[in-house]
This record gives structure tokens, C-alpha cells and sequence, in this order.
């Protein structure tokens, strides 16, 4: 067996372990009870909003492809995101279907380098428009959340938006040696200037679509909340969705799994959600993952069966 299958069989039985651990200390009855309950049109709500969000996202893909000369159509974009989506409910992290959305624009478009230039900024613009919400938050709300909560707040956006701004400053990076250091490595130095490239007016643009999709992720785990009869103030899903955004970008976990739930059960515990109602309002987000998952499953098969049949013909 090579490393890579090792590691992500080690990344599988990771993730069930720790989903399989919450859901004996918590009680997995409990669990299913609670899921039981949960309001329809709530979840309806927030699946309806969740998927409105992949084509947010697919748009803000676009502003950066545009910016490099990659034209490519919104609804084939919007197509890759659902693909990807599907991918992600089965492969390691919760970012494993941005290599498939890399691998099918590069195969198409040719520019293997720029597609995960652009895929990588398109993911990075997310979670930095998701950290500040979580400061600007955080400044009227930060009484409600442990010290060492609001510290990982502060550490990861301020981090964050440093990286950034570092990124983009070539005379910095020039004075400090690290281009020197780039430039030795030839796949690294070409995704830095695609990345680069992309320029200041798209990297804001898609700072600011961003912000719209953010506002969506919020809401739709404000329905869910709402589907279980958990009301709480927002302040908390502004302060914890960005981190729990965060734990499923670490490579230790299949889907997020087990990780993912246990950010939902330790944080939300600090705003009075008991356990098993934390745990369900975690395993219900993952479901409207899997249930677009499944659209992107379906046109993927549509695609493949399509270019059989234009290949035979």
C-alpha cells in the first residue's frame, strides 16, 4: 500500500473513531431523537439557501478566472462547484473536491497552474471575509465566549490578513529574500505569480462576493439551529462558524467528519446548546452538504455518460 492510501485510510478511521467516540459519550438515542424532531421547512430554508450559495461561489471563481483570460461560463463553473462538492462528502478534509474542480478546469482549459491558483484564492478569500466577520463580531460580543475562543479569533484573522497582505507585496518578499527562495522551485514561484496575477481588483472582488456567501453559510446554520428549536443570539454562529470553517480545512479527517462535530459540540456549549443538540446541528449541515453533494454526483454521471456517447458517435 503506498503512503498516500495509507494516509488517507488513516485520515478514515480517524474521522469515524471520533464520530463513533462523540456519539457514545453524548448518546447516540438522544441523537436520533433529536433528529426526529427537526422542523421541514427550516431545513427545507436552509438547503434552499445552501445551494443559492454554490453558485455564489461559483461567480466569485469567476472574477479571478476572468482576470487571468479564463473565460469560463458561470454554469460550467457552477457545475464544477457541485462536482466538487460531491468529491468532498468522500474524500480527505473538507477541501478534497477542489482538486477535482482544479483537475477538471485544467483539463479543459489547459492552464493547470493557474487553476489551482485561482481554486486556491477562491478558498482563501472565503475564510479571510469569514475571520473578520468573526472580529467585527467579536468586538460586540466577545463576553459570551471563553478567552482562549476570542484569542483564536483574533490570532487567525490577524494572521490571516497578514499573509495576504505579505503575499501581494512583491518589494517585501523581494527584501526579505523569500522570492529568491520561491524562485527555486519552479511550481511554486509559477503559482505565486498566477496567483499574483490575478490583481488587486478581482482579489477584492472576490473579497466581497465573500462576504455575501459568508452571510449565507451563517444564515443557513442559523436555520438549522432554528429546525432543532435552538434560539440563541447570532452573535455565536458569527463567532463560530469561521472557526468550525477553519477545522475543516486541517488534513486529519474524511469530510470534516468527527472533527467538524466536535468544534460544533465544544462551541456551542459555551452558548448553553447541550451536546446532543450541538452534534445533531452539525450532522444536519453535513447532510445539506451530501444532499447537493448528490446533485454534483448526478451531473458528473450525466458528463461522463454525454462524452461516452459523443465519443462512440
Amino acid at each position: 500500500m503506498g503512503k498516500e492510501k495509507l494516509l488517507n485510510l488513516l485520515k478514515v478511521c480517524f474521522s469515524l473513531a471520533l464520530l463513533a467516540l462523540l456519539l457514545r459519550q453524548i448518546g447516540w438515542q438522544q441523537t436520533l431523537e433529536t433528529l426526529g424532531k427537526a422542523r421541514f421547512s427550516y431545513l427545507a430554508a436552509a438547503l434552499a439557501l445552501y445551494l443559492v450559495g454554490i453558485v455564489v461561489r461559483a461567480y466569485r471563481w469567476q472574477i479571478l478566472l476572468n482576470a487571468l483570460g479564463m473565460d469560463t461560463p458561470l454554469a460550467r463553473l457552477t457545475v464544477l462547484y457541485f462536482v466538487g462538492t460531491f468529491f468532498s462528502s468522500f474524500l480527505p478534509t473538507g477541501i478534497g473536491g477542489d482538486v477535482v474542480r482544479v483537475y477538471e478546469l485544467s483539463r479543459q482549459s489547459k492552464r493547470p497552474i493557474e487553476s489551482v491558483g485561482t481554486v486556491l484564492l477562491d478558498r482563501v478569500t472565503g475564510l479571510l471575509m469569514l475571520f473578520l466577520i468573526a472580529l467585527m463580531a467579536l468586538a460586540f460580543s466577545y463576553q459570551l465566549i471563553a478567552p482562549n475562543v476570542s484569542a483564536a479569533i483574533l490570532l487567525l484573522c490577524l494572521g490571516s490578513w497578514a499573509g495576504l497582505g505579505l503575499m501581494l507585496r512583491r518589494d517585501w518578499l523581494e527584501r526579505w529574500g523569500l522570492l529568491r527562495i520561491m524562485a527555486k522551485i519552479k511550481q511554486i514561484r509559477e503559482l505565486y505569480e498566477s496567483i499574483t496575477a490575478c490583481g488587486l481588483k478581482a482579489i477584492g472582488g472576490a473579497l466581497a462576493i465573500s462576504l455575501v456567501f459568508n452571510v449565507l453559510l451563517i444564515a443557513v446554520n442559523y436555520l438549522i439551529a432554528l429546525s432543532l428549536r435552538v434560539e440563541i443570539p447570532l452573535w455565536y454562529f458569527l463567532l463560530f462558524i469561521p472557526l468550525i470553517s477553519f477545522l475543516l480545512i486541517l488534513p486529519i479527517s474524511l469530510s470534516g467528519l468527527g472533527v467538524r462535530e466536535g468544534g460544533y459540540v465544544y462551541l456551542f456549549a459555551q452558548a448553553g446548546v447541550s451536546a446532543p443538540l450541538a452534534l445533531t446541528m452539525s450532522l444536519l449541515f453535513y447532510a445539506l452538504n451530501v444532499a447537493s453533494g448528490l446533485i454534483g454526483g448526478v451531473l458528473y454521471a450525466f458528463e461522463g455518460v454525454r462524452g461516452y456517447v459523443e465519443d462512440r458517435g
